[in-house]
């Protein structure tokens, strides 16, 4: 008979009862499957978990192995339903009793921080820690100083971390208690974005959403502050709109204004927010005669894209572009969805080259939008054939509505969500249907390797019924049906019938 009591003492001190992913436990629950133990003792039966749904997953352990559980201080006999009924109340009480801890010491540090006590965790760089209270430290602090000063100099943060690195200059060095040593690294992006944005340097404790006055002294002072963070709200949407290596503004170059003026892309930024616009350009003789128009940028792109997506997915309008056969006119559907994807669902990099190789036209009117693509162009990538430079003049005008406001100069789109019959296609669950067909392939293309469940879950969307993928790609399918439905239905049936029925189709 074996008695586990190796976590009498503690050895692994700060790890919560309400995880399984404690490391004498993990041992323990090894050698139960091991067939290495008969009986485990415990002082109490909150010493081995605080949850009751980890409590049952052990106790499934142990009955697999034929192993006794005992607790000397408390008296129940898990054979009868009373006492497991017993056991089930002591762990309710001791899962309770984490829970109340826990909420007591968030509530403390949030007092405390209130208070402008510093609570621990990595020390910034520029201060010590004594008697626990942040003090400056002058050599640092005078990096910290530098580094806020170059932020200003230089174009961007990436710059920024360059210049760094070439003046090795490098992360806070922080003797760990186990006499590791943690930093002393080339700064990269993140930690500069923390170092920059965080209150601390100015004589402050931020606690969540909330910043307080702290009790220790500030290395930055105010404007020097001031000045980084309006550079850096100056900045806000410029990453994100260059994330995939796209054009920022799809448009750009392929609209003009009823002066035939360039509409050249804008922003604007409000709290914190950055707008983007299409403007009129303010140069030209036509300038004083016929009013600016300002068009948000968002709602103009999507309006575009789906108005051209539309035309694309009606089939007459394919099969009526030129006269050819049966079996091309299919081929030429088939491209058509795969084109109305790729602008539905795409890059901003590929959307943009879509709509340059269909020669996009826009031209913004005091009463509407005209919009247009050439005919041949848009024949050529439907036939495969790569689109020359050459345009014979006949061109398919798209329709996209739009409303004159009061004043007359200004436009409101009626956007794609709010015009009669028109959907926004939900780009999180066509890029879940891509991961899904990527997943099979995975699968059957390396069927000996070992997959993690998540794949194999992701792996099953990719039998969904052909019209289900098609509503999605279009954007019809049920308002309730998102990514997280999917994704947490435990079976999805291989029934195309069923699947509509599950999906909300029929």
């Amino acid at each position: 008979m074996g008695i586990d009591a190796r976590d009498r003492r503690n050895p692994h001190g700060g790890f919560s009862g309400g995880s399984m992913e404690r490391p004498a436990l993990v041992r323990l629950l090894a050698d139960v499957q091991a067939g290495k133990i008969d009986i485990v003792i415990v002082y109490k039966v909150d010493r081995l978990t605080r949850s009751l749904n980890d409590f049952a997953r052990i106790v499934d352990v142990f009955d697999a192995a034929g192993v006794s559980f005992v607790s000397v201080t408390q008296q129940f006999n898990t054979t009868t339903s009373m006492g497991r009924l017993t056991l089930n109340v002591l762990l309710s009480f001791a899962q309770f009793e984490r829970e109340v801890i826990a909420e007591r010491v968030r509530d403390k540090i949030a007092q405390s921080k209130a208070k402008g006590m510093w609570m621990g965790g990595p020390v910034p760089l520029g201060y010590d820690v004594i008697d626990r209270k942040l003090v400056p430290n002058a050599a640092e602090g005078a990096t910290v100083v530098h580094i806020f000063q170059s932020y200003l100099a230089l174009p961007s943060v990436m710059a920024l971390m360059e210049q760094l690195k070439a003046d090795g200059v490098v992360t806070k060095k922080q003797v760990m208690r186990d006499g590791s040593i943690r930093g002393g690294l080339p700064f990269v992006r993140g930690p500069l974005y923390h170092l920059l944005s965080n209150p601390i340097y100015i004589g402050q404790i931020r606690h969540r959403d909330r910043i307080h006055e702290g009790q220790h002294t500030a290395i930055i002072d105010r404007d020097l502050w001031e000045a980084v963070q309006a550079k850096r709200r100056s900045a806000i949407g410029s990453r994100r709109d260059r994330g995939n290596g796209g054009h920022a503004s799809l448009l750009t170059g392929m609209i003009r204004d009823h002066a035939d003026r360039p509409m050249s892309p804008s922003h604007a930024v409000k709290s914190g927010r950055r707008y983007r616009y299409y403007v009129s350009s303010t140069t030209g003789p036509a300038i004083e005669q016929s009013p600016c128009l300002r068009l948000p940028a968002p709602q103009l792109e999507e309006s575009v894209i789906n108005a051209i997506a539309g035309h694309l997915a009606n089939a007459h309008t394919i099969a009526g572009l030129a006269q050819v056969d049966a079996r091309m006119i299919q081929q030429r559907i088939h491209a058509a969805d795969a084109l109305r994807s790729i602008l539905s669902a795409g890059r901003k990099k590929d959307v943009r080259e879509a709509l340059q190789a269909m020669n996009l036209l826009l031209e913004v009117r005091i009463d509407g939008i005209a919009a247009s693509i050439s005919r041949r162009r848009l024949v050529a990538m439907l036939d495969g054939v790569a689109p020359d430079n050459m345009d014979d003049g006949v061109r398919i005008s798209i329709d996209i509505p739009t409303v004159p406001d009061q004043r007359g100069h200004n436009l409101k789109l009626v956007l794609a969500s709010e015009g009669a019959g028109q959907r926004k296609v939900d780009r999180d669950l066509v890029a879940l249907l891509r991961k899904a067909e990527a997943a099979r392939q995975q699968l059957f293309t390396q069927a000996h390797a070992a997959h993690d469940r998540s794949t194999e879950r992701i792996a099953r969307l990719a039998f969904l019924a052909p019209d289900i993928v098609t509503a999605i790609l279009d954007g019809r399918q049920p308002s309730e049906l998102t990514c997280r439905k999917l994704m947490k239905m435990a079976a999805i049936p291989m029934d195309w019938k069923a699947q509509r029925e599950a999906l909300g189709f029929d």
